[in-house]
């Protein structure tokens, strides 16, 4: 990608029937690798969906970028020729004029006991509750997606009150599942990004937090993950099926016996070729669950005792 200016963003901005904006956002969110929002008018029968980029893309990138959501889109029957329209558009945004903009789309989210907020509001915290401050910038989760919701709720569920349990974070975008996780109580964190700006702001959100001797961010490539080292107690991997599919080798290596591997970020359309993937690795997949054009589902690896958990590496 190219600079756009030290200061200044990439803003893309979707214009589709109403009707449309949460699949496009969703795509939006495939294509681009980030965290879109959805503008709604009153009245108004389209919608908008927009995203921020750190870089301007070259021509090329960016043509190849619309072409990969045209051709998502149209394969969901938006697009195609005699059909309702799509509008793809891309300019340069000053960062002090985003900066004020986005926070317009973010609220006070709960999840089970997890409140999880935003730095500009507050929240009332009940007995038993656990808050999240999050300033997720550029990098992808807010909470708000489905798929993030529910690796938040599998965080919850699968927590041992009774012992510490090793958790590994594969795509940590924002920090927030790995924020989470150790507000939860589990520690050793290990959260991975290729992304060098989710990496940054992952640490930043852990510091914010008090976990930051908790959780360790590292920028490493999934498909370039050691398959040994240290094997955890739960997985989360929200990103997308496809690298899901190549890194499922190395993931798998990393989940000790009676571990759960939580993954998200699928396509509803892909989840079975996933699904049948991981189960051909040893693992069996104990629920899961359809939100619009997602589905996440957790999986768990058979064994007794605690298989190895925390080896070194």
């Amino acid at each position: 990608m190219k600079r756009s200016g030290r200061d200044d963003l990439w803003e893309v901005r979707v214009s589709c029937p109403r009707g449309w904006a949460e699949a496009v956002a969703d795509q939006v969110a495939e294509v681009w690798e980030v965290s879109p929002v959805v503008e709604y008018r009153p009245g108004a029968g389209r919608a908008r969906v927009v995203a921020y980029l750190e870089e301007r893309p070259d021509a090329r990138e960016w043509r190849e970028r619309c072409a990969r959501l045209r051709s998502a889109m149209r394969e969901l029957g938006l697009g195609g020729s005699g059909g309702p329209r799509l509008a793809v558009r891309g300019r340069r945004l000053a960062r002090e004029d985003w900066a004020e903009s986005w926070k317009l789309h973010f609220g006070v989210l709960q999840v089970g006991p997890l409140v999880i907020r935003p730095s500009w509001c507050r929240a009332v915290l009940e007995e038993g509750q656990v808050e999240v401050v999050l300033d997720p910038g550029l990098s992808f989760g807010t909470g708000h997606h489905p798929t993030t919701r529910y690796c938040l709720e599998e965080l919850a569920r699968l927590r041992v009150a009774e012992r510490r349990q090793g958790l590994l974070d594969a795509g940590t975008g924002s920090g927030i599942l790995a924020v989470a996780a150790a507000k939860l109580g589990y520690g050793p964190v290990d959260a991975l990004d290729y992304d060098a700006v989710a990496v940054e702001r992952a640490r930043e959100n852990a510091q914010s937090n008090g976990v930051g001797d908790v959780v360790r961010v590292r920028r490493v490539d999934l498909l370039e993950l050691p398959v040994g080292g240290r094997r955890y107690e739960v997985i989360c991997a929200n990103v997308t099926a496809p690298v899901l599919l190549a890194a499922g080798e190395r993931l798998c290596g990393r989940l000790g016996s009676g571990g759960y591997l939580v993954v998200a970020g699928i396509l509803a359309r892909e989840f079975e070729r996933v699904r049948s993937a991981f189960e051909g690795l040893g693992l069996v997949l104990v629920r899961s669950r359809r939100e619009g054009r997602w589905r996440s589902g957790t999986l768990y690896r058979p064994g007794e005792g605690r298989g190895g958990f925390g080896s070194s590496g």
